[in-house]
């Protein structure tokens, strides 16, 4: 009996690479840290190429978006040089936020002290926080130009979301995956009499 167990046992180890469990633990695992690497793992290239592609895409378009953002920052800052005579180097994000909606500082300064009364906050007088625009027309196309960079970051900032939702899926895909493609070797008994089962999980 001992022998039979034996030779059941080497057959089992002798079994193909191929016939193995996958872990699905692990296919999680090396999909949550690179999407498509746990496809791979349990032998589904295809799916892994797209994931792994997706990945590569989502990634592509977060950083395009950035240098978007950034190259459009640079641009309406400029034209609030040229248009209104500001000075944008070292201005908060309200500077930016007034220079589209006032046509000048002393526009900006009498409608803060009706509104706010004696709490109100002014720009102080001289040429660091001065400006008055050319026309109406430039402070609107300002205001657009602003809009434009501010989209391009929150687009960027979503394609994150989507980086962080390819993991997700490629790390439950992969999971599943494994679960569907395992093997298990059972040794048991019928009728008395010593056997080994192969049973492929679906």
């Amino acid at each position: 009996m001992k022998r039979l167990i034996a030779l059941v046992l080497c057959g089992v180890l002798a079994m193909p690479a191929a016939v193995q469990a996958h872990s699905a633990r692990r296919a999680f695992w090396y999909s949550l840290l690179i999407p498509g690497w746990g496809q791979y793992y349990t032998g589904r290239s295809s799916s892994g190429t797209g994931f792994l592609a997706a990945e590569a895409g989502l990634w592509g378009s977060f950083f395009g978006l950035r240098h978007l953002g950034e190259i459009r920052r640079t641009h309406y800052r400029t034209y609030a040089a040229e248009h209104a005579g500001a000075r944008p180097e070292g201005k908060s994000s309200q500077f930016f936020e007034d220079l589209g909606f006032y046509q000048s500082r002393q526009q900006h300064n009498q409608s803060a002290r009706y509104e706010d009364g004696p709490e109100a906050q002014l720009y102080p007088d001289g040429p660091e926080f001065f400006w008055e625009w050319d026309q109406e027309g430039s402070r609107w196309h300002y205001r657009d130009l602003r809009n434009a960079s501010k989209r391009a970051r929150q687009q960027a900032l979503y394609a994150t979301g989507l980086v962080v939702a390819n993991h997700l899926i490629a790390a439950v895909h992969a999971s599943r995956g494994a679960r569907a493609g395992a093997v298990e070797v059972v040794v048991e008994t019928v009728s008395d009499r010593w056997g080994v089962a192969v049973r492929r999980r679906f």
